[in-house]
């Protein structure tokens, strides 16, 4: 199947997904998604890459991204990563996609005329081949990279299933909690996920290496007391 192919695919199962607000075709193999996951709502750059994994693409892409504040996914042709489905091609491209992603990459292939996009990883020269993701998981995601393309923390996205939550239970409306709460702008009753993404955008924010006004350092503190709190009452 061509790329336009696999792009046009693609689109067509991501608007099938209910939690999906929107699709936009940028360009053959570039995808704009907008997506909600419970009380957020975020954007994810889709890149189908196939026949060239170019180290300056992916560095000027996840940069530009990162200050739109746009979360980038690349799923690459499963020909890119392997030859014969068992050892991988380390190109300084690949290498790049996998300490930006913790060892794991997605791929991509075709079954009977449908995509099919599923997790790599690559570990002591190997290549483990898991399977299909669920469209339904895609979410937004930082990491810090430290390689010789990219420093510092960039925004990335992947395939991330909902952790199984706990049993619903009321509280007063009295909560004590409801501080820390409100210092990760999440209601009472926000799930664990939802608490999990909150926190993780508020870090990037005010993270003192991104924040440079005064009291950023203070503010991040408060930021990490407030996620421990809630995860002591959760977990």
């Amino acid at each position: 199947m061509s790329l336009q192919g696999v792009t046009r695919n693609l689109v067509e199962n991501l608007r099938a997904v209910k939690n999906v607000r929107s699709v936009k075709i940028l360009d053959v193999g570039a995808l704009l998604v907008n997506i909600t996951h419970g009380y957020f709502t975020e954007e994810i750059m889709i890149y189908l890459l196939a026949g060239e994994l170019s180290t300056g693409f992916i560095k000027k892409t996840l940069n530009a991204n990162t200050r739109a504040d746009l979360h980038t996914l690349y799923v690459l042709a499963f020909d890119l990563i392997t030859e014969d489905g068992k050892i991988p091609l380390m190109s300084d491209g690949l290498r790049l996609l996998l300490q930006a992603y913790s060892g794991k990459v997605y791929a991509y292939s075709t079954i009977h005329d449908a995509v099919v996009v599923f997790p790599v990883i690559v570990e002591q020269g190997k290549i483990i081949r898991h399977q299909p993701v669920r469209l339904a998981d895609l979410s937004g995601d930082f990491v810090a990279i430290e390689s010789d393309y990219i420093m510092g923390v960039r925004n990335v996205a992947g395939f991330n299933p909902p952790r199984e939550q706990k049993p619903h239970v009321e509280r007063p409306i009295d909560n004590p909690m409801q501080i820390f709460y409100d210092v990760l702008g999440v209601p009472i009753e926000a799930s664990l996920d939802d608490i999990k993404r909150a926190y993780r955008l508020q870090a990037r924010k005010h993270h003192p290496d991104t924040d440079k006004t005064p009291g950023a350092t203070e503010r991040m503190q408060r930021i990490n007391d407030a996620y421990a709190r809630i995860l002591e009452t959760l977990e």
